[in-house]
């Protein structure tokens, strides 16, 4: 019989490798009511923080501006591999600035970028910074 093993921790090489494949991104915030509100992100890691871009008018947005405090969670089931940032959300960028982070980001994950975002025709996009105050990361051994 098998006993859990709950793996070890990734390297920081091995984060920075992982973090650039393109993942999604299980952000959580809080909402009002002390709840947990969790959307699935694309994202970038510039080594040092994640950077997403969302609408103004998604409760995200909201919550992040009422309540930095996040969790962020990217994982990989099928390498059975996963990191997790706690710290804290910031806006950092607004209308142009946040289009041209924005492009950065959709780039990881689709070919035409530029394409992609004229299609959806998103408002007011803002660019967003999470800097991890803690990093957990984990992999099975094998």
């Amino acid at each position: 019989m098998s006993r859990y093993n709950p793996g070890m921790r990734l390297t920081r090489a091995e984060i920075a490798q992982f973090l650039d494949e393109p993942h999604t991104l299980v952000l959580a915030t809080l909402r009002r009511d002390g709840w947990p509100q969790m959307t699935t992100v694309w994202y970038r890691w510039d080594g040092e923080a994640f950077w997403i871009s969302t609408d103004r008018g998604r409760a995200k947005y909201h919550n992040i501006e009422r309540d930095p405090r996040v969790t962020a969670l990217v994982d990989a089931p099928s390498r059975e591999a996963s990191v997790v940032a706690y710290g804290r959300a910031e806006v950092a960028a607004r209308a142009a600035a946040a289009n041209e982070g924005t492009l950065q980001i959709v780039a990881r994950y689709v070919d035409h970028p530029r394409a992609y975002l004229d299609a959806r025709g998103d408002g007011a996009r803002v660019l967003i910074r999470i800097r991890p105050e803690k990093l957990v990361s984990w992999k099975l051994e094998g």
